[in-house]
């Protein structure tokens, strides 16, 4: 397999900057997951990867060779785009079986490669049926199971579960990382699913308008993000503004809109912060409850989600939390009742104040 080193790569499409100065290196084996909102730079930096887009600045590297400026099907490499791009006339088997019948396999070898690709995506039973006969989403599973087939050093994969339905999703995110983690190709995956990102990387890269705010570890970046744009794209926030001082004891003790919090200390900042703490680590307990630290507010709003409860609740000065406690634990909450939202300190994130603003920070160009 081959690591993958992105050096200085900017590309532009007329003003338009599409990636900035990317720097980021993808280890032998590793599963990376680029993750950002649409128009972030996503797709482009597959392509540029695979060869099909030159940068206008940079280099890529595969295994510690240049391969900048050599065409795709010099790099070793596997693409599977978002339009699937199958032969519209061969079969879905014929699909599976045309790379490593390009490489020269021998047959059985082909065949029980082909046979185990079709049965991972569930189509071994459409093996005779064409792309025009297939559904969008049966459609990207043969896609899906032609690139993995390709048996290439590297597997870039642009949204890859995007049209399947939520059932086969799930189920094919745990097959299919398992499968990669057991042949150990070096793999780019592209998505906006934050879930999704989560689940299966080893690392997570954010991008933004072209520029890579953040990689590395998922729990890391998930448990310690660098801004409040990544805090919030990794699961819905609330921000606050405070003021920290240093507390007895350790971390810091914050006072915002009339309420005195514990939260964990950041040495590079005092003073005026901005304080977050994510929808789901909030808690939602009855007014007169006092355990722990939080605010008392009423439940604006209230929509039932399945596993978990979603409610808006106006706390005075702190404005609108967003609350999404298991839906087992905060049933009997009601729009109109009043509640005690629970803050627990070690779920606190601190930022600098970001010098737009909030609105300006979380903004999605």
């Amino acid at each position: 397999m081959a690591e993958v080193q992105l050096q200085k790569i900017t590309k532009r499409f007329g003003r338009t900057t599409a990636l900035a100065d990317i720097d980021l290196t993808i280890s032998d084996g590793e599963y990376l997951v680029v993750l950002g909102p649409s128009g972030a730079g996503k797709t482009t930096l597959l392509r540029t990867v695979a060869g099909l887009l030159e940068p206008d600045r940079g280099s890529v590297r595969m295994a510690g060779r240049d391969v900048t400026r050599l065409p795709p099907d010099e790099r070793e490499v596997a693409y599977l785009p978002q339009t699937y791009a199958l032969f519209q006339r061969m079969t879905v088997w014929e699909n599976t079986t045309f790379s490593p019948s390009v490489k020269g396999w021998a047959t059985r070898d082909r065949d029980t490669l082909a046979r185990e690709m079709l049965s991972m995506v569930h189509l071994i039973d459409r093996g005779e049926s064409y792309p025009r006969e297939l559904s969008g989403g049966m459609q990207q599973r043969c896609a899906l199971a032609r690139a993995l087939a390709a048996d290439a050093e590297v597997l870039l994969l642009d949204e890859p579960l995007r049209a399947l339905d939520a059932r086969l999703r799930i189920e094919l995110r745990s097959e299919l990382r398992d499968l990669i983690r057991h042949v150990g190709t070096t793999t780019i995956h592209v998505t906006h699913d934050q879930e999704e990102a989560l689940m299966m990387a080893d690392r997570i890269a954010i991008l933004r308008a072209g520029k890579l705010l953040e990689v590395g570890p998922t729990e890391a970046v998930y448990s310690r993000p660098s801004t409040p744009f990544v805090a919030n794209f990794l699961g819905e926030m609330n921000f606050f503004e405070a003021v920290s001082y240093p507390a007895e004891g350790g971390g810091v003790r914050l006072a915002a809109g009339g309420t005195n919090l514990h939260a964990p200390e950041r040495r590079d900042l005092d003073g005026r912060v901005m304080a977050g703490i994510r929808a789901e680590d909030c808690g939602i307990m009855p007014e007169d409850w006092r355990a722990g630290q939080g605010v008392e507010g009423i439940v604006q709003r209230r929509l039932f989600m399945g596993r978990r409860i979603s409610l808006e609740v106006r706390a005075g000065d702190l404005g609108v939390l967003k609350v999404k406690p298991l839906t087992a634990q905060a049933k009997w909450a009601r729009e109109g009742d009043p509640v005690f939202v629970v803050l627990p300190a070690e779920h606190i994130l601190l930022f600098p104040i970001p010098p737009g603003g909030i609105e300006a920070a979380l903004e999605v160009e």
